[in-house]
């Protein structure tokens, strides 16, 4: 296991990014390991043919299905809404014993299958590093940026749910619920089935980056040259590689089908914009539904900066339920 030891400042400088460079590397390695990842069987479908123009071998050697991949290919954002131009020059000014160090570990832990690519890479640490960014980039341009607004959209709605778990139940409340393999004890987060060194974080607090490329891994950056982070499969990502779910017959006659399928969508929760261009319904339509459920108690809304977050109350989900069994 791994174990993060707290201190009350820690407590207190937990923090929420999104990040594009990481939700890239992340698609990334779902294409070189989709057998394994189900839920994106939609999505690699659709972007087979695009990722087959682009060169991503030197990517796929330093991703094996199991050890390490370099850090100084995400690190991990500065900021809370990271931008993909401002991260990409992060990884490009690595310092290059920095990478040498990185690549070897990634070649010598667990028989990485992509040593002899390793190898050549080893060569020539500045050409390498800029082949790398460059990979990144064309799988950004290409498989990423077309779809980021949705991508982002549901980030957002995780880091609005997430951080009012915090507010509602403080730290408990929030790790008990992010990965099946995180719990917190005290002032100690652990994560089992993780093999790095525990960290003492001694104020520096701790990163949370929700990713919709993440499932159902958990990914933590615990190396001490960089920020603590935790990266988490993102609440609602299976909505962006399948249909969109369809409410219970018996649901859809008691509120109308309309009605019925927004309240089936507040999970996880989400705004007027979001499901209107989710289902292809003029906003004023959403509103008038999404006022419509608030008032008789089945939904409740709260704002997040210019946003206006609504999810299905204790009461909607007993609705739900009941109408299927």
């Amino acid at each position: 296991m791994t174990v993060l030891r707290f201190t009350q400042g820690d407590a207190l400088r937990c923090r929420f990014g999104a990040s594009p460079l990481w939700e890239t590397m992340s698609a990334v390695r779902v294409l070189h390991g989709s057998r394994h990842r189900p839920l994106y069987s939609s999505w690699v479908a659709a972007k087979t043919e695009l990722a087959a123009t682009l060169d991503l071998r030197g990517l796929y050697a330093l991703q094996p299905r199991v050890g390490f991949t370099p850090d100084f290919l995400t690190p991990p954002p500065k900021a809370s809404r990271a931008k993909f131009a401002t991260e990409i020059a992060r990884v490009r000014s690595t310092p290059l014993d920095r990478v040498r160090t990185e690549l070897i570990r990634s070649r010598d832990e667990l028989n990485n299958p992509g040593a002899p690519e390793i190898n050549r890479m080893l060569k020539d640490l500045s050409g390498t590093r800029e082949r790398l960014a460059d990979e990144i980039e064309s799988a950004w341009t290409t498989l990423i940026q077309p779809d980021w607004p949705l991508i982002s959209r549901v980030l957002e709605d995780d880091i609005a749910y997430r951080g009012q778990q915090l507010t509602d139940g403080g730290l408990a409340a929030l790790f008990d619920d992010l990965h099946p393999t995180l719990t917190w004890e005290d002032d100690r987060l652990i994560a089992t089935r993780y093999r790095e060194p525990g960290r003492e974080l001694t104020g520096q607090g701790l990163l949370l980056v929700p990713g919709v490329f993440a499932w159902p891994y958990l990914v933590m950056v615990v190396d001490p040259t960089y920020q603590p982070t935790v990266v988490y499969p993102a609440r609602g990502a299976a909505r962006l590689w399948s249909d969109a779910p369809a409410p219970p017959d018996p649901l859809a006659r008691l509120l109308g089908r309309t009605r019925a399928t927004l309240l089936v969508a507040l999970d996880p929760p989400a705004t007027t914009s979001a499901l209107a261009a989710q289902y292809g319904l003029a906003l004023a339509t959403v509103a008038e539904h999404l006022s419509a459920l608030h008032g008789a108690g089945l939904a409740t809304r709260r704002r997040t900066g210019h946003q206006v977050h609504y999810r299905r109350t204790e009461v909607g989900q007993a609705v739900v339920d009941a109408s299927v069994g």
